[in-house]
């Protein structure tokens, strides 16, 4: 009997012991953020299916995240909000009145909330984290592009070209076009221009054959034994940008999906433009001017769409910059 008391003592002290560890056993989340003058961006990061799985409810100034499961949270740094804890849930309150914003991103999986107070607005700041564009009007010269009655791809996108770098100009940014006129630019030309000025960030505008924004990134085939790519390298430029690139992909396409209301086409293809360039690089398609009238007013929404998804892939960018560094 003794012996019975003693077996079935040591199995429930093994089965509290496995259940103490299966119990401390918790997801790891990582809070971060980055701030500016009316804006702040909030990173919630881990692993892919948690993220996936979490709720976000936005109620005035307060976040509240339901996650799958109980997570321990690990500021990289003291937030200048309060963050409260319980079982599944993180309550994020923010101290001031502002216009809170969330969408998810992968590649590291994370939860984003940008947040700007009500009476400062992105298009409306200088406060753009980047420093150099090359900014791309497609076609050119006797290369119409798209033709609708009146109106081609070659001048729309010329146009839309000009507002932008006009823009950030006024900004103190410095910005390059890889036309200024009516030009016929070969795609080797336009190529060596952009990485002859190292940008912070290269995009190319275009008009799409559909009713559809179309958002593109650079896809890298594996080519390793290749003669060609060995010899000239084209391809390697865009290789350590790939993960950048995408970020800026993925800012153009939650911001124009917000300003404009309707789903943004992503295509990931290996388009020697965007392959051969040495900095993060996108084409934007714009909507095929049958569906859309490019007005002046039509143009100005373009630009400042443009603008906000920078100071959105600006933010994110430098954040991870510093996150990665420690600061």
């Amino acid at each position: 009997m003794k012996k019975k008391i003693i077996f079935f003592s040591f199995v429930l002290i093994i089965l509290i012991a496995g259940f103490n560890v299966y119990a401390q056993k918790k997801t790891e989340v990582f809070l971060k953020y980055s701030k500016q003058e009316g804006f702040m961006r909030i990173v919630l990061e881990s692993e892919e299916s948690f993220i996936t799985k979490s709720q976000a409810n936005i109620v005035s100034n307060q976040i509240k995240i339901d996650f799958p499961d109980s997570f321990s949270l690990t500021p990289l740094k003291t937030p200048p909000f309060e963050v409260v804890q319980a079982n599944k849930t993180l309550t994020i309150n923010i101290k001031e009145k502002a216009e809170i914003k969330t969408f998810k991103l992968s590649s590291p999986a994370r939860i984003v909330f940008d947040i700007k107070s009500p009476d400062i607005h992105p298009e409306k700041t200088s406060g753009i984290l980047l420093n150099s564009f090359v900014i791309d009007a497609g076609h050119g010269g006797y290369d119409f592009g798209i033709i609708f009655r009146e109106k081609n791809e070659k001048d729309i996108c010329l146009d839309i070209a000009k507002e932008l770098s006009n823009y950030l100009v006024k900004k103190g940014k410095k910005v390059f076009l890889t036309r200024k006129v009516d030009q016929y630019l070969q795609i080797s030309e336009r190529i060596s221009f952009t990485n002859i000025r190292k940008p912070d960030v290269f995009i190319s505008l275009h008009i799409s054959n559909s009713g559809k924004f179309a958002i593109y990134k650079p896809y890298l085939e594996d080519k390793a034994g290749s003669e060609t790519l060995n010899k000239y390298s084209l391809e390697m430029k865009q290789k350590k940008y790939l993960s950048r690139s995408k970020e800026l992909a993925d800012s153009l396409i939650n911001v124009f999906k917000e300003e404009f209301k309707e789903q943004i086409v992503l295509r990931e293809m290996p388009l020697p433009l965007l392959n051969s360039i040495g900095a993060p690089a996108v084409m934007i398609e714009f909507p095929y001017s049958q569906f859309i009238m490019y007005d002046q007013q039509r143009k100005t929404k373009i630009v400042n769409a443009l603008i906000k998804a920078f100071l959105v892939y600006g933010q994110t960018h430098t954040s991870l910059e510093y996150f990665n560094k420690g600061i």
